[in-house]
């Protein structure tokens, strides 16, 4: 989307035009002054998913038993704005959202994730720039881990909730435009802070410690390098992948690894199926390699 300066012509600025809406600005006599009016561009685009999926089992007696009824939505929302020239600021919200009704009383919200980037880039060479950039990540509701005591009573154990932890990474580097995929980014001076809100994550003697932070400390803050990989590969018609792949190394601590990757085939103009696959590793949360896949078929609108 282009917002361009109208001139009248004895060279005053009349108005500004964006989109289908007019603003009327006043402004010197740039032509007198011999300064070019600066051209810059804001693009943003919003897509909202629905999906439904149900798992029923009767008189079944052959692997998983389990019936549940699992209901989830996305919203994203990405941003743009920049010069013709040198500078960028680029922002995306991404909130995913599930509900997992089992039929033995089990009912939690998975997933639950919501995503706050903002990156402002500054262009050095043709397609490297000076980037600083931000990433803010947290859950909205309560999640459990059940459980079965002695008795063969189910016992849940509360394992995350709003700002339970909030995850904030940044950094400041270089980034580099891969052609036709999408960009990498190289944080020469990152940190990381980790804040742990609700403090009844601690209540289980066994727990010192939760995403680092100690039993006895609300935050922890970490210094260290770390590495951000997006790529945008649109096939076929409407089609696309993504990935986004976010590493941090603390100087004293082994690296930990977030990775989301997304691939949407559109079947028809609402109906989209989907493919999703998260892989974490985080020594402080668990030694292995934690993997979640997803495919759903459901509605697609975009805003």
């Amino acid at each position: 989307m282009l917002c361009t300066l109208v001139l009248s012509g004895n060279g005053d600025g009349k108005c500004l035009i964006r989109k289908d809406t007019l603003f009327v600005m006043a402004a010197v006599r740039l032509a007198d002054t011999g300064v070019s009016p600066v051209k810059f561009r804001f693009a943003q685009d919003m897509e909202y998913s629905f999906f439904y999926s149900n798992q029923l089992f009767v008189n079944w007696h052959q692997g998983d038993r389990t019936s549940m009824i699992s209901l989830f939505h996305q919203f994203k929302y990405r941003s743009k704005f920049s010069d013709d020239r040198n500078i960028r600021i680029s922002n995306s919200f991404f909130h995913e959202l599930g509900i997992q009704y089992f039929f033995d009383s089990i009912f939690r919200f998975q997933p639950d994730e919501n995503t706050l980037d903002t990156r402002l880039e500054v262009r050095i060479a043709k397609k490297i720039t000076f980037s600083v950039f931000s990433n803010l990540a947290t859950r909205t509701f309560n999640s459990f881990r059940y459980s079965h005591d002695s008795n063969g009573v189910v016992v849940k154990t509360l394992s995350g909730s709003f700002l339970t932890p909030l995850l904030w990474t940044f950094s400041t580097g270089f980034t580099g435009a891969i052609s036709r995929i999408g960009t990498i980014s190289m944080g020469l001076s990152a940190a990381r802070f980790t804040w742990v809100r609700n403090r009844g994550v601690y209540n289980q003697p066994y727990v010192i410690s939760f995403y680092g932070v100690p039993r006895w400390k609300s935050c922890t803050f970490e210094y260290g390098l770390s590495m951000h990989l997006q790529t945008d590969v649109s096939f076929l018609t409407g089609s696309h992948w993504n990935c986004d792949l976010l590493v941090f190394k603390n100087y004293d601590k082994p690296v930990d690894l977030a990775m989301k990757t997304f691939v949407g085939i559109k079947l028809n103009k609402f109906l989209k199926a989907t493919i999703q696959t998260r892989l974490l590793y985080e020594k402080e949360v668990s030694k292995q390699v934690q993997v979640e896949i997803l495919v759903s078929l459901g509605f697609y609108f975009p805003l």
